[in-house]
């Protein structure tokens, strides 16, 4: 795991170094072969989100459950979670553990029991290892004031809206992949990845957390290779 994750929640809550998005995707339909250059871009400056009175959410089976009364307050008009048919709104892991930080929610189990971040980390992860790495690279674009969903397969971790724009009144406009500093990254997978992106549209960011668990942000652009004839 990056970090001590309860030093993390008990003591952190500065900032992350600001940085600039440049997330340019350089895209020829007419293009028989790809070539992927990786060149390090970073995140415009974070905005905060306002203070609340914090909400009590349950924590069952792996997710986090708000009661529809205090929904729309949560859900920030689709930042957070999915409304379900009666009125609840569903939090996902990562979700959670960014609400606890800000202090927007405070979280019980089904009998009543307070529970603690780390306690819902120390639960999930035997089941999702990527959880942690997950966590960091969505608490860093949220802090930037990005709004941010659940990937859709093919690897992508998060699809990202642009500025201004909310879930369910927009499509995202890039997906966000997620690596971890020492695991490589198959030809295959990357292929698989760069397609997925090009196919739906989107521009392709690779999220790097490094062992510090810091993160940096890579985009990928489509380089075209154009067949020269007989030129040696």
């Amino acid at each position: 795991m990056l970090g001590d994750v309860e030093d993390f929640f008990t003591e952190r809550q500065g900032s992350i170094e600001s940085r600039e998005t440049n997330l340019s995707e350089e895209h020829d339909d007419d293009q028989t072969q790809q070539d992927i250059d990786l060149e390090e871009v970073v995140l415009d400056e974070k905005t905060s989100e306002p203070e609340e009175e914090p909400v009590e959410a349950i924590f069952e089976s792996g997710r986090g459950y708000v009661s529809h009364e205090n929904t729309d307050k949560i859900s920030q008009q689709g930042f957070y979670g999915t409304r379900l048919d009666d009125g609840r709104l569903e939090l996902l892991p990562v979700e959670i553990l960014h609400l606890i930080e800000r202090k927007r929610i405070f979280v019980k189990s089904v009998q009543g029991r307070k529970v603690e971040a780390k306690e819902i980390i120390n639960d999930l992860l035997p089941d999702d290892p990527g959880l942690w790495v997950r966590y960091l690279v969505f608490r860093d674009l949220r802090s930037r004031g990005y709004a941010v969903r659940q990937g859709l397969g093919h690897g992508i971790g998060f699809r990202v809206y642009a500025r201004g724009e909310k879930p369910g009144n927009a499509t995202a406009n890039q997906f966000v992949y997620i690596l971890k500093e020492g695991e490589p990254i198959s030809l295959t997978n990357l292929d698989m990845i760069t397609d997925a992106a090009s196919a739906a549209r989107k521009k392709l960011v690779f999220a790097l957390v490094d062992r510090n668990g810091e993160v940096n942000y890579y985009k990928v652009a489509h380089t075209t290779l154009r067949n020269r004839g007989d030129d040696s």
